[in-house]
């Protein structure tokens, strides 16, 4: 099964397996979760008891998602980079929840420094609580939810809809509630989730949403990039991150099995990869249940110093071509002189960080922008297989298998909440 890259299950683009929903008797289901795990029922997937379980047939599934996801919008993207220059736009706010969030929030990479454009990301409950003032005839805003269904990005969509937002809507699910709200769509391929953590939704995501800051700064700073060049390699990111996915996954499942006992992971990358930290430890968080902090070089030298021991794992994301290399050289450094275990996931060629890293993932890329969409791969599988290795722990549930944990899911997230 490693060595294959087809998912377990063939979903036509744009739909999903089944509706959020537990049915008419939700407390019995429940109360049986810990023999029959309810996120198998809110999914509509088939329960798994150990490797691979279904989010590994998720991750796995990522190239041919991201090579659909570029089939569907070879038209679209481009068409939709011309109006939003001719509308005037020179901004953009990228919004949602968990992996929704850091979506955009890597994705702003590609409008810093392909679109030039001023671009920020920000949670849907924080739009909802405190609103966001920006201004809306320059800004357009971009709603994340892979389902398209998540009710409170769905209210955040609305209420920017009343201040008068143009926006555009990043999901997998064609015609969800979230489309219904925003003027524009691009939906991405992969079906949906069969295990409860986002995995190609993000990649799909983080991917239109940079072609579409590639093909805004082609047309408005054609002298800038060797866009031709660009547009070249993330059309085959697919083929290279099916190129490494047997190395990096037999890497990441003996590594994992190496510090299934560690206390926390810190995760540090700069820029688009920033974000890709974030996400990165989300999954840890939720496939895994080790407490991990995703953070910028900064945020790590200014402050995690003090907590790093040989507890703490870090994983240090340093492309080549990162303008602050030199500081995420300086993140591996004080990992090293702390003794604290270090993973760096770099580039080909890389002398540097893999010098003062314990181990390395190395990857065919050296732009900040595109090395996250493959750095994605490492991440997941990293955390996926601390959940393996720790051996009572099912990466597919985020503790749904739990009753006291099912509860809680069933109260916070009902029907159709997702």
């Amino acid at each position: 099964m490693a060595g294959s890259m087809k998912g377990f299950y063939d979903q036509d683009p744009g739909t999903r397996l089944k509706q959020w929903d537990l049915g008419a008797d939700p407390e019995r289901l429940i109360e049986a979760t810990a023999e029959d795990p309810v996120m198998y029922n809110w999914l509509g997937s088939e329960a798994r008891t150990e490797h691979p379980f279904n989010v590994y047939g998720d991750i796995m599934s990522q190239p041919q998602a991201l090579r659909d996801t570029f089939a569907l919008n070879e038209d679209r993207i481009p068409t939709l980079a011309r109006d939003l220059i001719e509308r005037g736009f020179t901004g953009v706010v990228g919004y949602g929840l968990g992996t929704s969030q850091y979506a955009p929030k890597t994705a702003i990479g590609a409008f810093w420094s392909y679109a030039g454009w001023d671009a920020r990301d920000i949670d849907s409950l924080e739009i909802v609580g405190f609103g966001h003032p920006f201004d809306v005839s320059s800004t357009v805003a971009m709603a994340f939810s892979g389902s398209g269904s998540t009710i409170d990005t769905v209210r955040a969509a609305q209420l920017l809809q009343d201040r008068g937002a143009h926006q555009i809507a990043f999901t997998s699910v064609a015609g969800s509630p979230i489309t219904k709200v925003c003027a524009e769509t691009i939906v991405c391929a992969g079906g949906f989730d069969t295990g409860g953590s986002d995995t190609f939704h993000y990649t799909t995501r983080v991917a239109a949403a940079a072609w579409l800051a590639l093909e805004i700064g082609a047309l408005t700073r054609p002298d800038a990039m060797d866009w031709a060049d660009l547009r070249s390699r993330l059309f085959k990111l697919p083929d290279a991150m099916e190129a490494v996915f047997p190395t990096v996954t037999a890497r990441a499942a003996a590594l994992s099995r190496r510090y299934r006992d560690i206390r926390s992971v810190f995760i540090v990358g700069s820029g688009p990869n920033e974000g890709l930290a974030e996400e990165i430890a989300l999954k840890y968080d939720e496939m895994s249940h080790i407490p991990a902090k995703g953070m910028c070089p900064g945020r790590h030298l200014h402050g995690a110093i003090g907590t790093t021991t040989h507890e703490i794992l870090t994983i240090v994301v340093a492309p080549g071509g990162d303008p602050n290399y030199a500081s995420l050289r300086d993140v591996a450094q004080v990992s090293m002189m702390l003794k604290g275990p270090s993973i760096g996931i770099i580039s080909e060629g890389d002398t540097g960080v893999a010098s003062q890293t314990d181990d390395v993932f190395r990857l065919p890329e050296t732009d900040p922008m595109l090395f996250s969409l493959l750095a994605v791969l490492p991440g997941q599988l990293l955390a996926y297989f601390a959940g393996v290795a720790q051996g009572d722990v099912n990466p597919d549930c985020q503790r749904a298998n739990v009753a006291r944990h099912a509860k809680v899911w069933h109260w916070l997230f009902p029907k159709d909440a997702h």
